[in-house]
């Protein structure tokens, strides 16, 4: 999708003007960047994408043509042309629908196509908070056989009890005994550590003896029950 107001895949951007849309990305709060200099998509934007992907990730040929022509103000004719001539996909209009929507600055239609192909290449930011130990299917048992006392908390994107949790975190945090190792995982990513501490749902908390789930708390958990929960594990 170009700059010439039409559809079409974004030329390559100059060093000079990649960066400073990149800049633009980051203080709109598209991109986050990590402490040891990483990007990632933002929660919001990434919550943005998936609603413009019920739409039109698997749009019919007809609907998928007609949001570009609505989105580019093309005929029906051109946007077909477009579509073919520039190898348009669905998730390009996507990720340009998803920009344009977390943006609040004014930006032409070519600065957009280049952003939301610059958004393409990057993952969405962990649900896990950083203050936790991240693990996934593949670190997780080294973790629990290397601390025989251990929290495991469960996190998932868009999920408003794992917001509430989050924002008790401090606390939370402060309930586990201070020699209890805490590590946290993205539930959908890691499948094998769900079914080994029978978890389904998010946020959730599993106490760990020895390797093994001896209390789980799940939905939207308090420091009051976590602190419960430790104490009948570990006591």
């Amino acid at each position: 999708m170009t700059g010439d107001d039409t559809a079409g895949t974004p030329a390559t951007s100059p060093p000079e003007t990649a960066e400073r849309l990149l800049d633009a990305l980051v203080e709109e709060g598209v991109v986050l960047e990590r402490a040891d200099g990483t990007l990632a998509l933002s929660e919001s934007y990434d919550a943005t994408h998936d609603i413009y992907h019920d739409s039109y990730g698997d749009a019919t040929d007809e609907a998928f043509e007609r949001a570009v022509a609505d989105v580019f103000d093309l005929s029906a004719d051109e946007a077909e042309a477009r579509i073919a001539e520039e190898g348009v996909t669905r998730e390009m209009l996507v990720a340009y629908l998803a920009v344009q929507s977390e943006l609040d600055g004014s930006y032409s239609r070519e600065e957009r196509a280049r952003m939301a192909a610059m958004v393409e290449d990057l993952s969405p930011e962990s649900p896990v908070p950083e203050v936790v130990e991240r693990l996934d299917d593949d670190g997780y048992e080294t973790f629990l056989a290397t601390h025989d006392r251990a929290v495991v908390t469960v996190w998932k994107r868009h999920c408003d009890p794992c917001a509430a949790v989050k924002r008790d975190l401090d606390a939370i945090l402060e309930a586990v005994p201070s020699d209890v190792a805490v590590g946290g995982v993205d539930g959908v990513e890691t499948p094998a550590f769900r079914r080994t501490a029978d978890v389904t749902v998010a946020p959730a908390l599993v106490v760990f003896v020895d390797g093994q789930p001896a209390e789980t708390l799940t939905g939207r958990f308090t420091a009051e029950q976590v602190a419960d929960a430790c104490a009948r594990a570990f006591d």
